[in-house]
């Protein structure tokens, strides 16, 4: 009988043991998915109009992504959405892939599409503002080898316009 206590409440340590532990082991489980948290960086380097019709056009946007994490960045596809001036401007999607070696950058060309109310919205406020840069924020998300859930980013920055008088 004495035998039988012991058992139990060995096993009754071991269960309080696992049930403080569980929650410890999660946390940290999930803090390994995160890796590249803060380590992309995507700016927009250039901006091409492809195509254009009355109701949408399609662009090919140069997106500079860099790497400042310990790890290559192995990035299989991805979308983003681009407000222009504080307005949302266009999306896109890429299912291209790109290896970024660690602390290094690389570019990547993906296709966006603005529809007639997003150029209207960029007009109204060139217009209104009137000055020689393009205020920019960029927000998505790339698809990545090793990271469930892929790496989001959200950046913001300017575009310079081209100089004179119908900029």
């Amino acid at each position: 009988m004495l035998a039988v206590l012991v058992n139990l409440e060995v096993a009754t340590v071991a269960l309080r043991l696992i049930w403080l532990t569980a929650p410890l082991l999660l946390l940290s489980a999930c803090a390994g998915l995160g890796g590249y948290r803060d380590a992309v960086r995507v700016t927009v380097s250039d901006i091409q109009v492809l195509e254009s019709t009355l109701l949408e056009q399609l662009y090919q946007v140069k997106l500079r992504i860099q790497n400042r994490g310990e790890q290559p960045l192995e990035i299989r596809g991805g979308s983003f959405d681009l407000a222009l001036n504080g307005q949302a401007f266009g999306s896109g999607v890429t299912d291209q892939s790109l290896v970024i070696p660690a602390y290094a950058d690389a570019t990547l060309d993906v296709r966006m599409v603005s529809t007639v109310f997003g150029m209207l919205r960029l007009i109204q406020s060139l217009q209104a503002e009137g000055g020689p840069t393009l205020d920019y924020e960029i927000s998505g998300r790339f698809s990545v080898a090793d990271s469930f859930g892929g790496v989001r980013f959200d950046e913001s920055g300017e575009i310079a316009l081209p100089a004179g008088p119908a900029n």
